[in-house]
C-alpha cells in the first residue's frame, strides 16, 4: 500500500506539464499564498547553514535559489525531470547543480552537505522515518536537516477539545497528508543522533482545524484574506501574527510546523525541548494571559504587546483578529484579552462579540418560529406563504422590542 501511494505521489509530478503549473502556484500572488511563501522563505534562510545546500524536491527552486543566489553552493534533487526543467529555467545564471533522484534514496556519499532542506515533499509521504534517515546519512557531523510536514498533534488537539470522534488512523497518514507528533519526531531523532533545535507552527493559509465552525471559517474571512496582497497593513499584521504570535506556540496550535534538527546525538536536550513543548501546551488549556506565557516565552512581553496594538489601529486588522478570536472559544481554556489588548479594543471586541450573540438568537428564533406549522398556517394567504417577505421586518421588530439594540 505505502509503494503504490509513493508511487502514485512522485509520478503526479512527472508529466510534462508539472513543472509550469508548479510554478504559476508558487508564484501566485492571490489570497494567502504570498503569505506561505514569504514564511517558508525566511524559516529557510533563517536555519539553514552552508556553505553546501541540497534541496531534496526542489521543485521550481523558490526556497532554495535565495540561497544560492546569496552564495551557497546548491544542489537539487528532484524525482520530476519537468520540475528540474523549470528550476533550471528560474535559475537563469545562478549556479546550481540539478540532478534527477529519490528523496529516499540520495546519490551522494556520507556526511556530503551541510544541511539539507525539503519544502513542501514529506507533507505527502508516509515513509517520514526512513527518509529522514537517508537524510541524516548525508548530512556532515554538526550539519543541519530542514523541512515541513503536517502536525497530529493539532488534529488531536482540536478533535479532543470540540469532543469529536478519533479520527481512523492508518500510520498518521489521513487525506493525502502525512502527520507527525513531535513525541514521535523526537523518538526518531533520538534513534538517529539528531538534536531538536525547533518546532516552528505556521498557517500560511494552510487548514486550521481550530477555526472550523468559527467566524474564520467564512466566505466573509476569505474575502478578508484575499485584500492582504493590496493592502500592506493587512499583509503586515498577518505576518506578524505568523511570525510574533503562531510561530512562538506549539505543534498543537497550527496544522503545520517546520522542523530544524541538527546531526549531534543529544537526548537530554531532546527531552528538556519536550518537556517545555508540554509544559506551554498545558498553560494553553489553562486561563491565559500574556503574563503566563512570558513566562515559558520572554518574547511574549510588554514591548509584544505594544506591537501588537499598534497594528490594531488598522480597521481590517481588528475585524481580522476579531474572527480570529471566534475560534478561541473551541481551545480548552480561556483568553485574558485585556492582557493583551488596550482597554478600548477590549470594550470594542467584547460589544462585537455582543451583538454577534444578540444576531444569532434573533436569527435562530425566527427560524423556529417559521417552523411553527400554526405560524405558518396563519401567514399563508390563498396558498402563498408571506414569511419570507417579512423576514427584514421580523428582525428588526425583534431586536428594537426585545433586545432594544434598534431604534
Amino acid at each position: 500500500m505505502d509503494k503504490d501511494l509513493i508511487a502514485w505521489k512522485s509520478n503526479a509530478w512527472k508529466e510534462p506539464v508539472a513543472g509550469p503549473i508548479y510554478q504559476g502556484r508558487v508564484t501566485d500572488q492571490r489570497g494567502t499564498n504570498q503569505l506561505k511563501n514569504r514564511i517558508e522563505l525566511d524559516l529557510c534562510q533563517a536555519h539553514v547553514i552552508g556553505p553546501e545546500v541540497l534541496d531534496v524536491g526542489i521543485g521550481s527552486g523558490r526556497a532554495s535559489l535565495p540561497l544560492a543566489r546569496a552564495g551557497m553552493r546548491v544542489t537539487g534533487v528532484d524525482s520530476s525531470v519537468a520540475m528540474l526543467d523549470q528550476a533550471r529555467q528560474q535559475a537563469g545564471e545562478t549556479p546550481i547543480e540539478l540532478l534527477e533522484g529519490d528523496l529516499a534514496d540520495l546519490d551522494f556519499p556520507d556526511a556530503r552537505f551541510d544541511s539539507v532542506m525539503s519544502i513542501n515533499v514529506l507533507v505527502h509521504f508516509p515513509h517520514w522515518r526512513e527518509v529522514l534517515a537517508e537524510w541524516t546519512r548525508v548530512v556532515r557531523e554538526g550539519g543541519r536537516i530542514v523541512f515541513d510536514v503536517h502536525s497530529q498533534d493539532h488534529h488531536d488537539a482540536a478533535r479532543a477539545a470540540k469532543q469529536l470522534p478519533p479520527e481512523v488512523e492508518t500510520g498518521n497518514f489521513s487525506d493525502f497528508e502525512s502527520r507527525v507528533r513531535v513525541s514521535d519526531l523526537v523518538e526518531t531523532a533520538d534513534a538517529l543522533g539528531l538534536t531538536l533545535v525547533a518546532v516552528t507552527p505556521y498557517n500560511g493559509g494552510n487548514a486550521n482545524a481550530w477555526l472550523s465552525g468559527s467566524k474564520a471559517d467564512s466566505p466573509q474571512f476569505n474575502r478578508l484574506l484575499s485584500w492582504m496582497p493590496g493592502d500592506k497593513r493587512l499583509s503586515e499584521f498577518a505576518l506578524f501574527l505568523e511570525q510574533q504570535f503562531l510561530a512562538r506556540l506549539t505543534s498543537r496550535a497550527t496544522g503545520r510546523f517546520m522542523v530544524v534538527l541538527d546531526k549531534r546525538a543529544d537526548p537530554a536536550a531532546n527531552q528538556a525541548w519536550l518537556e517545555r513543548d508540554l509544559a506551554l501546551n498545558l498553560l494553553l488549556e489553562d486561563r491565559l494571559d500574556l503574563t503566563g506565557l512570558e513566562a515559558l516565552v520572554p518574547a511574549f512581553d510588554a514591548h509584544w504587546r505594544d506591537l501588537l496594538n499598534a497594528h490594531l489601529t488598522w480597521p481590517r486588522n481588528r475585524i481580522l483578529l476579531y474572527r480570529l478570536l471566534s475560534a478561541w472559544e473551541a481551545f480548552p481554556g480561556h483568553l485574558r484579552l485585556d492582557s493583551f489588548l488596550d482597554p478600548d479594543l477590549v470594550i470594542r471586541m467584547e460589544a462585537w462579540r455582543a451583538q454577534d450573540e444578540i444576531d444569532q438568537v434573533t436569527t435562530q428564533t425566527l427560524r423556529d418560529m417559521a417552523a411553527l406549522p400554526a405560524l405558518s398556517a396563519l401567514l399563508c394567504h390563498k396558498g402563498v406563504p408571506l414569511l419570507g417577505s417579512l423576514e427584514y421586518d421580523l428582525t428588526r421588530g425583534m431586536l428594537v422590542q426585545y433586545f432594544q439594540v434598534l431604534r
